[in-house]
């Protein structure tokens, strides 16, 4: 064998050598690529959906605003917000309620309430096992169509479970104004703020208007002017079901700054 075809063996041989490594490797490779398609594929949606919340970040400082303007206008409409809520319904209901559909909206949350009443009693007895039998009662009442008993109890027990937890009458408006003020620097966070705007001194909803402010045909649901017998037409489910979602509101944003650090 010459020279010259002992080199071209030893060519043909490395060759052959290194088509059966590339084809090894091709065989290793392509499973590999497959599950980076397919890892690609499956996270896809969450790198459009980080891209979307990436977007909106600048407007996310806003949310605590938008929440306390959506609560302010829930409660002058003598409803009040379930932390349970979805924000998506609260703002399909603000939106209800800015164009005018006042009535849409009110049925909308009398179905809501409805449907919530069993975890609402439930939820609101275990964060104050103490007043168990008075909500009970009312919540008994409401059932049996008795609105006549159930909001008085109900905007009773929301009065003493406000008094209970800050020492102060949730339906008597603050006078001091140096006390409002230290009432709204100890709810500092943005959105508890938001939160607790509707149970601050200084709102006026319609749940504690004074005389003054409730002006002739005034017709929401009143603390005052139901309990002091000045109203003879309050008892109906719907304001019944204001009663329930007042106290509920009151009994679970109170009680958020036990969860605080």
């Amino acid at each position: 064998m010459t020279e010259n075809e002992k080199v071209t063996k030893t060519f043909e041989a490395l060759q052959k050598q290194l088509q059966e490594t590339s084809e090894r490797m091709q065989r290793v490779w392509e499973p590999i690529h497959k599950q980076q398609v397919q890892l690609q594929k499956a996270i896809q949606p969450f790198l459009e959906l980080i891209a979307v919340q990436l977007e909106n970040l600048p407007r996310l400082k806003d949310l605590p605003l938008r929440i306390q303007k959506a609560l302010i206008l829930l409660g002058k409409h003598g409803w009040y917000y379930d932390l349970e809520m979805p924000y998506s319904f609260l703002w399909k209901l603000t939106k209800a309620l800015e164009e005018g559909s006042v009535q849409e909206a009110e049925n909308t949350l009398v179905e809501y309430f409805e449907e919530r009443l069993d975890g609402l009693e439930t939820s609101i007895i275990e964060k104050f096992p103490n007043r168990k039998k008075m909500i009970s009662s009312a919540f008994s009442a409401h059932r049996r169509g008795e609105y006549e008993l159930s909001i008085p109890v109900l905007l009773s027990q929301t009065d003493g479970i406000y008094k209970e937890y800050t020492g102060k009458n949730f339906f008597t408006k603050q006078k001091n104004p140096q006390t409002a003020s230290n009432t709204e620097e100890y709810f500092a966070d943005a959105l508890l703020a938001a939160l607790k705007n509707p149970l601050l001194p200084h709102s006026s909803l319609p749940i504690r208007a004074s005389e003054s402010e409730r002006g002739v045909g005034f017709k929401e649901l009143n603390r005052h002017t139901v309990l002091h017998g000045e109203s003879l037409d309050y008892g109906t489910k719907t304001n019944s079901l204001k009663a329930i979602a007042l106290i509920n509101y009151i009994a679970h944003v109170l009680k958020l700054d036990e969860n605080k650090p």
